[in-house]
């Protein structure tokens, strides 16, 4: 009984931290997919310009609690994959504003997540004002 009630704390702690995380950034993490040498995530980030539904993957399924990879690569080492799931009807206004590094699937290391993260927050908020002919 202890260490059921030890989980559900736990569990109750990690859902507050990722509720915060959210509402302070916008991005929410809807999912995530273990796949063999991959982890993927589904992620919907939220701003003033509408929902940006992506996945981001991690390709070489090297992260923070399996530091070394099969294939011996290590944390640092890990690629990033960008896939946009965009929907012509849904997205209209977004894809008129978008980047075209947004709009399409790129790959990154790691160490450029937190850039990418930032110019995707950048691009959800920033006022942006459509001139219509």
């Amino acid at each position: 009984m202890v260490g059921s009630a030890e989980a559900a704390k736990e569990a109750q702690i990690r859902q507050l931290k990722e509720d915060l995380y959210s509402d302070l950034t916008g991005l929410i993490i809807n999912s995530v997919k273990r796949k063999e040498g991959e982890d993927e995530y589904s992620c919907i980030q939220t701003g003033r310009n509408g929902t940006l539904h992506f996945h981001l993957t991690i390709a070489n399924g090297a992260s923070a609690t399996h530091p070394k990879t099969p294939s011996g690569l290590s944390y640092e080492d890990a690629e990033f994959a960008y896939e946009p799931l965009l929907d012509e009807s849904r997205d209209r206004n977004l894809l008129d504003i978008l980047p075209d590094y947004l709009a399409e699937e790129i790959c990154f290391p790691r160490n450029h997540a937190a850039k990418f993260y930032a110019r995707v927050a950048e691009c959800m908020m920033k006022r942006v004002q459509v001139v219509e002919e």
